[in-house]
């Protein structure tokens, strides 16, 4: 089912595409397999982008407001306008370090709980994802159910920007999955959903 809403991984629940599932699980993965985010450098840098854009923003407004225009109408649009070009980059960069920390504070929670996750042999029961320009998969969810008939959604992320998915590499409803869980694990505490690419030949 392309296109669908993809599912937000905020419950810490992550999809391992591996090449195949081996008969007998060996240790739980470690660590998640979660995109790669701006580092301190990058940030510095796109503040620095940002900055210079609100400058330009603020000089642009500066003289929609001190020079003769059709009217307060077109002062006020072209206002909204600068101040929402001025403001966007700004929550991007926020939202980024938000998603940043979040995800640090998974890896450190997986990192103390992972050692003693149990696997669990699971079948997906529904998938949907979400495609890029380019037609590639940008990522994908399942909804996996374990013998104890837990229903338990994870998605997947490419680790760059740049590295998609074909559709024929997405596990396909009934495929073989397996669930790294801890069973007393505080509550949000993530999980690894272990899925073979259905295009790897044995």
């Amino acid at each position: 089912m392309p296109n669908l809403p993809a599912h937000d991984y905020a419950d810490g629940h992550v999809i391992h595409l591996v090449p195949r599932l081996a008969p007998a699980p060996g240790p739980a993965p470690a660590p998640l397999e979660l995109p790669r985010r701006l580092g301190p450098a990058g940030r510095a840098w796109f503040a620095f982008a940002n900055a210079a854009v609100s400058a330009a923003s603020m000089a642009a407004l500066f003289l929609l407001w001190t020079h003769a225009t059709p009217g307060w109408w077109f002062d006020l649009i072209f206002t909204v306008m600068l101040v929402g070009l001025a403001a966007a980059p700004w929550a991007i960069l926020a939202a980024s370090i938000r998603q940043a920390r979040f995800e640090r504070g998974l890896q450190a929670l997986w990192g103390d709980i992972g050692r003693r996750a149990i696997a669990a042999d699971a079948r997906v029961i529904e998938r949907d994802w979400t495609l890029s320009e380019d037609g590639s998969v940008a990522s994908f969810t399942l909804t996996v159910r374990t013998a104890d008939a837990a229903s338990l959604c994870g998605r997947w992320q490419p680790a760059a920007a740049s590295q998609g998915l074909l559709q024929a590499q997405v596990p396909g409803v009934g495929a073989q999955a397996r669930v790294w869980r801890v069973a007393d694990a505080p509550a949000g505490a993530p999980l690894v959903i272990e899925a073979a690419d259905p295009s790897v030949v044995a």
